[in-house]
């Protein structure tokens, strides 16, 4: 909830929280792994106003999952799996 408060200028509301995933690279990985990526889907209020490490705001589609890192790239076939991402 911090870092979203820090870098989108956004307030989650704690209680929509839900676990939606974890995903991992593992050592030795391109991407440089290792790296775990740990997911949840929220509410929030304000608009989202990128800040601090955050240079841009964009929204992208499973047809751009091509353009993300490895580790983005299981999370966009999870929420594609799941009917939140098209």
């Amino acid at each position: 909830m911090r870092e979203i408060d820090e870098e989108l200028q956004a307030t989650i509301d704690p209680g929509s929280m839900v676990h939606f995933g974890t995903f991992e690279i593992g050592e030795g990985h391109p991407d440089h792994g290792p790296f775990r990526m740990i997911c949840y889907t929220a509410d929030h209020r304000g608009e989202l106003t990128p800040s601090r490490e955050i240079a841009e705001k964009a929204w992208f589609r499973y047809a751009d999952r091509d353009r993300v890192s490895a580790v983005d790239a299981m999370a966009f076939d999870a929420l594609r799996e799941a009917a939140r991402l098209s």
